[in-house]
């Protein structure tokens, strides 16, 4: 009989994503109260209980950790290090111009892709909400939120049946159509993004500078010795553009499995998945969803929205019907200010559960909304 072993191990830590705390203070409260003890696997560190920073989402502004360090200080946590990840990158911009330019470049190159990209966006999503009108006027409000979720098949039923059914699958499957238009340019974007990012590190050759190799250990260091890793919220490029140039990916992932305890708030939390999707950021007004960039790809499974309240309209099913139908891969989860949701690795899938102290909200494709109580655990 063949068995296989668990990579991430029973002692794994936990991630823990958080929508938008709204203060340093309930910041590291409700991190420490999501974490629990420290579960380093090195008695030693376990003891120590230290928390590494990476507040690179601060931008220039990251040494400034004074409130941070009291908040964990006043949760009983230990010894407090910035791991000063942007600074780190700066430094090597500043000791490289061959780097430096050629990040410029491929900087220069990601503005220009996100711009077609969100014009295509529009053009898409426009097109898919004048369908949803006509579907509305057509066939009632109430009658067209499971057409996304029906497939290309007629329901079960027998060969002759009011014709009725055959106009909700006509417009089921128009609606699928530009569903599924959004998703294909959603694919081709994080395509391009990942051979982006991964043609800058080989052009490069950071990977065998000294320089880099000695920051990234001075790095990998602070975050594997640590019991609690904590991301809070701020400027995702930022934060995504000083994870990519590290490549923290797998650092991060090793201090998962050795039991620390990975913590992500607002932009924090957003780039732990897969894909980081904003509510139109750069706009004025902000109108639509669309994909900003690749995330690090810790959390898999699901689509995080934090400061859900304010953006998700969330007491409209139609439009969790179509979030839920476009991110149809992931599991959408809606975090707010007190809303954190735990995620413990178990037999390859997700033990999750609500560890604030609000509502963590999970939305599907009828635009059915769950709301999970502080302590009740969930499916994702």
């Amino acid at each position: 009989m063949t068995t296989t072993s668990d990579p991430m191990g029973p002692d794994a830590g936990r991630i823990l994503l958080n929508g938008n705390a709204k203060s340093v203070e309930r910041f590291c409260s409700l991190g420490s109260m999501a974490a629990g003890p420290s579960r380093q696997r090195d008695p030693a560190l376990r003891e120590q209980n230290r928390v590494a920073l990476i507040n690179a989402s601060w931008g220039r502004g990251e040494a400034n950790d004074g409130p941070l360090r009291r908040g964990f200080a006043n949760e009983g946590r230990g010894k407090v290090q910035n791991v000063g990840l942007y600074r780190a990158f700066v430094t090597v911009m500043r000791q490289r111009d061959v780097v430096r330019n050629l990040f410029d470049e491929h900087e220069a190159a990601w503005e220009s892709l996100y711009r077609a990209y969100s014009d295509e966006n529009d053009m898409l999503v426009a097109s898919f909400r004048n369908a949803w009108k006509r579907c509305q006027d057509e066939l009632g409000s109430e009658a067209i939120r499971p057409l996304l979720a029906v497939g290309d098949r007629h329901r079960p039923g027998p060969p002759t049946r009011p014709v009725r059914h055959y106009v909700e699958h006509a417009y089921a499957q128009r609606l699928q159509r530009h569903v599924e238009a959004l998703v294909q340019a959603d694919d081709r974007r994080s395509t391009v993004l990942f051979d982006l990012w991964r043609h800058f590190h080989l052009a490069s050759g950071l990977d065998f500078d000294p320089l880099w190799l000695e920051l990234r250990q001075h790095i990998a260091d602070a975050l594997l010795s640590a019991s609690l890793i904590a991301l809070p919220g701020g400027d995702p490029a930022k934060l995504l553009i000083a994870c990519r140039f590290f490549r923290l990916e797998n650092i991060l992932l090793e201090a998962l499995r050795r039991g620390a305890h990975v913590y992500g708030s607002s932009a924090g939390a957003m780039v732990l998945g897969r894909r980081v999707v904003i509510f139109h950021d750069r706009r004025n007004p902000r109108e639509e969803f669309e994909l900003f960039d690749n995330g690090l790809g810790l959390v898999g499974g699901l689509q995080v929205f934090p400061h859900v309240n304010d953006r998700l309209q969330t007491e409209d099913p139609h439009n969790l019907a179509y979030l839920a139908a476009r991110f149809r891969h992931r599991v959408c989860i809606g975090l707010n200010a007190g809303s954190t949701l735990a995620l413990q690795a178990k037999e390859g899938g997700w033990e999750a559960w609500s560890a604030g102290d609000d509502d963590v909200v999970r939305f599907g494709p009828d635009g059915d909304k769950d709301r999970i109580a502080p302590g009740e655990g969930m499916v994702v």
